[in-house]
């Protein structure tokens, strides 16, 4: 089961964290919170000239307010420490182009099973391409600054097939042409970043930076484990705060006769910093539309996914 952590809001105080006044519930007691911080800016103007390092010695207190009181999401809260892993990869939370690379998987495995919705079936490529146009428009008119490009997994190949664009209808009739093909045993994931490399340039340390890469990895293959053995090109690629790889899996339903978890568990290494989303959606054409929804959210401004594992 996937969950996210849902965005909170922080105030600055300057209490101390026994004196926040906050109860078991993870409720807070505004009375007893100015209270506090009435009784500690006191105490602070007693002893500023007695205690020299008396600003050392003080801590600031975060009070956690969530949006919704929910049980569920007070649970989140008390499990996840939400600071410090928005702190660890700090960026700015602006809405700057995304120039995105749809990897779009052509293979298609023998005898899958179809997507049905309530006017007929679909092939697994046939629903991606159909959520994939919906995906690009609904991005573009959000922000026309976004470019998109296109790269193919073929059977133990990739393929650079559409270079950076804004242009809805290069991407869309590059989309609306991609076929099937075969599926082999093995795939090397290394070809797809070995791919990207030399059609991309990262932008510099910079706050903030010109645009963001996103990568959306589509991955439908059932029965093909990748093998991911980075090297240092790719590894530094993916340690970059200013590269982004989601994965989205179309995927049998899954049983023993399949490799459904091994694969979704070896994508998931793909993630080197935490801050990347990954959807099975299976052959669900709801969960399939509602994950391509979520990955509208821009790579800068959306929450955190979480993961909990059953």
């Amino acid at each position: 089961m996937v969950e996210r952590i849902i965005p909170i809001q922080m105030e600055d105080d300057d209490n101390s964290g026994e004196e926040s006044g906050a109860n078991a519930n993870g409720n807070v007691n505004s009375d007893t919170t100015k209270e506090s911080c009435v009784e500690n800016s006191q105490e602070k103007s007693d002893h500023k000239e007695s205690s020299p390092n008396n600003e050392k010695e003080q801590k600031l207190l975060i009070l956690i307010k969530p949006m919704s009181k929910t049980k569920d999401l007070l649970e989140n809260l008390k499990k996840y420490d939400v600071f410090e892993e928005r702190s660890k990869f700090s960026l700015p939370n602006i809405n700057v182009p995304e120039k995105i690379i749809l990897v779009i998987d052509r293979a298609q495995d023998e005898h899958c099973t179809s997507f049905a919705e309530a006017n007929g079936k679909y092939t697994p490529l046939s629903m991606l391409r159909k959520s994939l146009h919906l995906f690009v428009n609904l991005k573009h008119s959000i922000n026309k600054n976004h470019e998109f490009a296109i790269v193919l997994l073929n059977e133990n190949t990739a393929t650079w097939a559409l270079p950076f664009t804004s242009e809805l209808r290069k991407v869309n009739n590059c989309i609306e042409k991609i076929t099937q093909c075969e599926v082999e045993d093995t795939f090397n994931m290394n070809l797809v970043f070995e791919e990207i490399l030399p059609n991309i340039k990262i932008p510099q340390d910079e706050i903030a930076p010109p645009y963001i890469i996103r990568t959306i990895i589509c991955y439908g293959r059932s029965y093909t484990i990748p093998e991911i053995k980075f090297s240092e090109k790719i590894v530094k690629l993916l340690d970059n705060p200013f590269f982004i790889c989601d994965v989205l899996m179309t995927h049998e339903p899954v049983d023993d006769s399949n490799y459904c978890n091994k694969i979704f568990e070896c994508l998931q290494n793909i993630d080197r910093k935490g801050i990347s989303y990954f959807f099975p959606v299976g052959r669900s054409a709801l969960r399939l539309h509602n994950s391509m929804a979520k990955l509208l959210g821009h790579g800068l401004q959306r929450p955190f996914q979480t993961f909990h594992k059953e």
